[in-house]
């Protein structure tokens, strides 16, 4: 899978490395100088420097060629603006981080799917009943794709996020385990009771379900 990561800070550095260990073909697009030397020296994918809302600069990250176009700065105008551009330019899927609330219409006016991480966990820690089937949180990019959750449940063996067959495109945004939440990377290990988020296209929810049901073969 493809994914074109745009912002730098600590969460797209974190979201950029993490795909890239789980062998996905990642590029990353940072505005400012100095952390995007940074970032070029510390990881193994192509970082460009420069603004997300660049058309040359995503044509360059070869925008129409990617999965996911992911945008993750703390500004949410830029975030807008750029899932704007890549999806005009080809990209497959876009997400954005919402950074203020307030914003949310703004992009469900325009289409796009936004993933605000910290009322998200509140959100996911704070619900009273468990489910252990797969469950659709919401959904996005009209229709297209789910924010889905799936509750481990208490004979699930230790998995490795590595040996699970997951659908492409899908991505596991986040792992909550005793209140904790924490970003799955490859070799995360999920166990017994996690609480895992993701997202996943509505035609592949059947197939990522699976991907942790057949579990019985790794106990």
């Amino acid at each position: 899978m493809r994914v074109l990561v745009i912002g730098g800070g600590k969460v797209g550095s974190s979201l950029g490395k993490t795909l890239s260990e789980a062998g996905h073909v990642v590029s990353l697009i940072e505005a400012d100088p100095t952390r995007a030397q940074n970032l070029i020296e510390d990881v193994d994918f192509m970082v460009f420097q420069g603004d997300g809302s660049d058309v040359e600069l995503l044509q360059a990250a070869d925008v129409s060629r990617v999965d996911w176009a992911v945008a993750v700065t703390g500004r949410d105008e830029a975030n807008l603006v750029a899932c704007e551009l890549a999806r005009t330019f080809g990209a497959k899927n876009v997400l954005a981080r919402l950074n203020s609330p307030l914003n949310r219409p703004t992009f469900e006016a325009l289409g796009v799917p936004v993933v605000g991480v910290t009322s998200l966990m509140a959100q996911v820690i704070s619900r009273e009943v468990e489910v252990v089937d797969l469950s659709r949180l919401a959904v996005i990019e009209g229709g297209q794709i789910s924010l889905v959750e799936r509750i481990l449940p208490d004979d699930y063996p230790a998995t490795m996020v590595t040996q699970l067959k997951l659908p492409r495109p899908s991505l596991l945004i986040t792992q909550i385990r005793d209140g904790r939440a924490s970003v799955p990377g490859p070799n995360t290990v999920l166990e017994a009771g996690d609480r895992i988020l993701a997202v996943v296209p509505i035609e592949a929810e059947k197939e990522f379900s699976e991907a942790f049901d057949n579990y019985e073969a790794r106990k």
